[in-house]
C-alpha cells in the first residue's frame, strides 16, 4: 500500500488507500501500521503517539521525508517491532529527519527511534522488554530460535532530534535504540542531534554501525549492553550543556547483576572521537559489569574535569577488571588528553588478592595510551586532529572494518570531513 505523494513540503496528497498506514485524509501516520507496504514520498508527517511497525510490515521512507513528532512535546516514539522493517535511506542532502512538533524544541519533545529484533540477548530467556516502553519485547529467545542475522531494516542519512521522553525513574527513550537487531541490518551515517538520555543504546544483538554523529545528548554518547556484539567504525560524539551528572562517552555493560552471563557484551570499535564539555562530563569511557570490547585509534578529551571528577577510561566490577588482564577488554591505539585524569579501576568486594589484581590491571590499560598528544587539538568545530598522532595500529581482518590507519574518527590529511558532506549533520549550536 502506497503512501502519501507530495507537492510541497507542507501539503502531503493521501494515498488511495492508506489502511495500515496513513490516517485516511491526512498526513498522519496510524499507531499501528499494518499495510505490508507503507511507503512514504517526501513531505512531512506526524505522529500520533507511539506508533509500531508491526510484525510483517515494511516501512519505506524516501529521501526528504520528515516525521514530527506532536505539537505539545507529549509522548511519541517510532518503534519497529520485532520482524517489523524499516528503510529509511536518505542522501547527504536531502536526509530524512525525526524531530520534535513543538514550535520551540527542546530535548525530550520527541520521543525516538527504536528498531527491535529476533537477535541475541544475555537475559535468562533471551529476551527482555525495551526500555522506555511497557510491554514491547525484542531477543529471540535461547540459541535454538534467535536470529543472530536478522534485519530490521536500513538507516542511512538520517537525523534524529530532541529525543528522549521520560516515563519514569530509569525508564527514558533514547536518540535511537537498537534491540536485539541482528546483523543484516544496516546502519550508517546517522546523526543523534539534542537529546534528554542516551544519543545511541544498544541493547544486545548483533548489528554494525558506521558514520554515526552524537551531539548534545544529557547523558552516555554510545551505551551498549545484554550480550549485544558488534563492529562500529568512524564515531563522533560531543557533549555539550549537559546536567546530568554520569553522562559518559561510552557506557558499557555486560548484565548487571550477572556479570558472566553469555553471550558476552563485546564491541569492536575504530576511529572514535570523543569529546566531552570538561567540568560536566564525567567519564570517557566507564567499561563495567563483565563487558569485553577491542578499541582501536581512538580519540578521548574533555571529560571529568569537574565534580565529581571523571577519566579518561574507568573499569569498573572483577569481572571487567579480570577481563583487562587477560586482554580481552582492551584499546589500541588510545590517544586521550585533556581529561581529568587517565584511569580508574573500581573493584567490587571479593576480588582475589584485590591490591595486586587491581593494580595490574591499571598497569595494562597504562598500555592502552599513545604519547604523542603534544599540542594536538580537537574542537567540536573542528574535530579533526591538528595533526596526525603517531600510535595509530593496524585494524583486524574479518571485522567489517575499513582499512584505515589513522587515530580518530577524521583522516587528518583529509581536505574535507564527512561530516560536511551535505546537510544529515545539523550544526546548529556547535
Amino acid at each position: 500500500i502506497l503512501g502519501a505523494c507530495t507537492t510541497d513540503s507542507d501539503k502531503v496528497e493521501p494515498p488511495v488507500s492508506t489502511a495500515g498506514c496513513l490516517v485516511e485524509g491526512t498526513n498522519n501516520l496510524e499507531l499501528n501500521i499494518t499495510a505490508d507496504l507503507c511507503e512514504l514520498e517526501a513531505g512531512t508527517y506526524n505522529l500520533l503517539g507511539v506508533t509500531f511497525v508491526k510484525f510483517g510490515s515494511t516501512l519505506k521512507l524516501h529521501p526528504g521525508v520528515t516525521i514530527k513528532g506532536k505539537t505539545d512535546g507529549s509522548l511519541t516514539a517510532l518503534v519497529v517491532e520485532k520482524g517489523g522493517i524499516m528503510h529509511a535511506v536518505g542522501t547527504p542532502s536531502n536526509p530524512i529527519v525525526f524531530t520534535a512538533g513543538t514550535s520551540v524544541p527542546q530535548r525530550g519533545d520527541f520521543g525516538g527511534v527504536v528498531l527491535l529484533g529476533r537477535s541475541q540477548v544475555n537475559t535468562p530467556s533471551g529476551t527482555a522488554d525495551i526500555e522506555g516502553l511497557v510491554g514491547v519485547p525484542f531477543g529471540g529467545g535461547g540459541s535454538s530460535t534467535r536470529i543472530t542475522n536478522d534485519s530490521s531494516g536500513h538507516l542511512q542519512y538520517v537525523r534524529i532530534e530532541y529525543a528522549g521522553s521520560v516515563l519514569g525513574a530509569d525508564n527514558e527513550l533514547n536518540g535511537l535504540t537498537w534491540g536485539g537487531v541482528g546483523s543484516r541490518t544496516v546502519s550508517s551515517h546517522i546523526h543523534q542531534y539534542e537529546g534528554l538520555d542516551d544519543c545511541f543504546e544498544w541493547f544486545g544483538g548483533t548489528n554494525s554501525a558506521k558514520y554515526l554523529v552524537a551531539s548534545g545528548c544529557d547523558d552516555d554518547i554510545f551505551d551498549y549492553d545484554l550480550g549485544w556484539q558488534g563492529t562500529l567504525q568512524y564515531l563522533v560524539g560531543y557533549h555539550i550543556g549537559i546536567t546530568n551528572t554520569d553522562a559518559n562517552g561510552i557506557e558499557a555493560d555486560g548484565r548487571n547483576g550477572a556479570e558472566e552471563s553469555l553471550p558476552r557484551t563485546f564491541a569492536h570499535i575504530a576511529n572514535m572521537t570523543l569529546i566531552g564539555n570538561g567540568t560536566s562530563s564525567w567519564n570517557g569511557m566507564r567499561l563495567r559489569r563483565g563487558v569485553g570490547s577491542q578499541i582501536y585509534n581512538s580519540i578521548v578529551t574533555g571529560f571529568g574535569t569537574g565534580t565529581p571528577s571523571g577519566v579518561a577510561v574507568r573499569v569498573d566490577g572483577n569481572t571487567s577488571i579480570r577481563l583487562v588482564n587477560n586482554d580481552s577488554l582492551k584499546a589500541y591505539g588510545l590517544a586521550a588528553w585533556g581529561n581529568g585524569g587517565r584511569v580508574n579501576v573500581s573493584p567490587a568486594a571479593g576480588l582475589v588478592d584485590s591490591v595486586n589484581t587491581r593494580n595490574a590491571a591499571i598497569a595494562k590499560i597504562g598500555t592502552w595510551f599513545v604519547s604523542d598528544t603534544a599540542g594536538v587539538t580537537v574542537t567540536r568545530t573542528n574535530p579533526k586532529p591538528s595533526r596526525a598522532i603517531a600510535g595509530a595500529v593496524t585494524l583486524p581482518t574479518g571485522k567489517g572494518f575499513d582499512a584505515v590507519q589513522y587515530i580518530g574518527a577524521f583522516d587528518p590529511a583529509a581536505s574535507s570531513l564527512w561530516i560536511n558532506d551535505g546537510i544529515w549533520v545539523r550544526k546548529t549550536n556547535w
